[in-house]
């Protein structure tokens, strides 16, 4: 007996303390009853991280929080009775494989419900992971655990600058000791998401500190690249979700959970921007096994698309610096430096992101034609015997190059513009591949005349050129026109990319 509870089995155990079954006496029911831990009874900061946790449960009235019954002390042991939920947590969902995406997304939608409202409240859960969501036999998840849970201009529980919370779900901010805001939860989130759909954490490396700098300096993970029965959509959910800037993410766990839902029904949306969503015409990008990294226009010499980390006044000291008293999973674990030597991380940060082509909603695929999966279309070019466009050989600028000397190719057309190839140099096969499909997003035709294309690059276009003319929001303005004796369509954007449709 536990005062006035007749403990039946034990449900679980975490860093705090246990989860019972238990029978309330006095009302008659059958409860979840967690207990703080016996070497923590004396310890006030655990004591109060307990108790926060209390009132946080208590105050949210959504679905998808179970709700709290009571909480208080008994002899002296802090309790807390909550309703009793038939269930497993999404880790031992997990360890059976990776998730249906479908069903993935279905329950991240849930879960972010949980964290808006908890956000609306003021509160910031800092410890999304899978541990801490039950899911339900109907497939109803549940966020538990806000025992870290922080309210704004509250940081009484870290003050002495320890980092609670679970490292594989970690945003980046959080090493550098800036105030957490509901954009740490969307990462963690996002973190969650790839989890569910590759059956592993994002960066599941050997050492804490490669894990801290892969959040802090790899590109966010590519889930159709780890398991091909993922739609690439979800590459772009993922690459914005883990952005590693907050304002660069989902504006809300919401917004998360309904991205994530568009990806799994269409399998190929594409997310033109913060606020717009472009309707294309249907491409539905051929996958292998390991599909080929992708990066948006470069120049000469290769640099990286992406911000040098340095330009994020948070990251510099966080990666020089030593990290100081990080706390894992509510226990403190002092690490060294951030990067050891021999590390097997990126100094640089260059955005690995989903080929656009493959975002986009109701589109025809823009696939190599030596991927096998559909016939090649006829030949068809603008003029009869005409030659084709000059082709630039070898590979490409990428983080990881690659050649795309066989062209790219509407499968479902034909003819005049349904085929793509990279003019020049600085061009990247993505962004090949990129214009060709947002070319027939546009126009649903060719033509010799001058057309403008906003074209999707792996990144937001105003990292590489700034907000010019270059830009439009997050797209790349690209000029296209046939030139007087060309027998094909030359578009040019970025920097010093090129790329011919005929």
């Amino acid at each position: 007996m536990f005062g006035h509870y007749k403990i039946t089995g034990l449900l679980g155990r975490g860093g705090m303390g246990e989860v019972y079954r238990a029978e309330d006496t006095k009302k008659g029911r059958t409860v979840a009853l967690k207990i703080l831990a016996e070497q923590f009874w004396q310890d006030d900061k655990f004591r109060s991280r307990f108790q926060r946790e209390s009132r946080a449960a208590a105050i949210l009235q959504e679905p998808h929080v179970i709700p709290i019954h009571d909480w208080g002390e008994i002899d002296g042991h802090p309790y807390i009775d909550m309703r009793l939920v038939d269930g497993q947590t999404l880790q031992q969902l997990l360890a059976a494989g990776p998730l249906d995406p479908a069903r993935a997304a279905l329950l991240i939608s849930g879960v972010a419900a949980a964290l808006d409202a908890a956000h609306a409240a003021g509160l910031v859960h800092r410890d999304v992971k899978p541990q801490n969501i039950i899911v339900t036999p109907s497939d109803f998840p549940y966020l538990v655990d806000f025992g870290i849970a922080e309210t704004k201009g509250d940081s009484g529980l870290t003050a002495t600058g320890m980092q609670i919370g679970t490292f594989d779900y970690m945003a980046p901010e959080r090493f550098s000791g800036q105030e957490v805001t509901p954009a740490a939860d969307v990462y963690s989130l996002a973190c969650v998401l790839c989890e569910c759909l590759t059956g592993t954490a994002p960066f599941a490396k050997s050492s804490l500190e490669q894990k801290v700098s892969a959040h802090l300096m790899a590109p966010p993970p590519r889930p159709s690249a780890v398991n091909p029965g993922v739609p690439a959509a979800f590459d772009e959910v993922i690459a914005r979700g883990m952005a590693k800037e907050p304002d660069d993410r989902y504006g809300s766990c919401g917004a998360l959970g309904r991205a994530a839902q568009r990806a799994a029904d269409s399998g190929h949306a594409m997310v033109m921007s913060s606020t717009d969503t472009m309707q294309a015409p249907a491409f539905y990008a051929a996958r292998t096994a390991e599909p080929p990294p992708y990066a948006a226009p470069s120049t000469a010499p290769p640099m990286p698309i992406a911000p040098a980390p340095t330009a994020r006044p948070w990251l510099l000291p966080a990666v020089i610096a030593v990290v100081g008293a990080l706390l894992l999973g509510g226990i403190g674990v002092i690490i060294g430096f951030l990067a050891s030597p021999g590390s097997d991380l990126p100094t640089t940060a260059t955005l690995d992101t989903p080929d656009p082509t493959e975002r986009q909603t109701n589109t025809r695929t823009v696939q190599p034609s030596t991927s096998g999966r559909s016939p090649r279309p006829p030949e068809d070019p603008l003029g009869v015997g005409s030659p084709p466009p000059p082709a630039v050989a070898g590979l490409d600028n990428s983080a990881n190059p690659q050649s795309c000397e066989d062209d790219y190719y509407l499968t479902e057309r034909s003819g005049v513009g349904t085929r793509s190839r990279r003019g020049s140099r600085e061009t990247s096969c993505f962004f090949t591949r990129s214009v060709l499909s947002s070319y027939w997003t546009t126009y649903d035709d060719a033509s010799r005349e001058p057309r403008k294309v906003l074209a999707p690059g792996a990144v937001d276009c105003r990292t590489v050129l700034g907000s010019g003319s270059g830009c439009a929001g997050p797209n790349f303005v690209v000029q296209c026109v046939a030139h007087p004796g060309d027998a094909y369509i030359t578009c040019t954007g970025g920097r010093d990319a090129v790329v011919y449709l005929y």
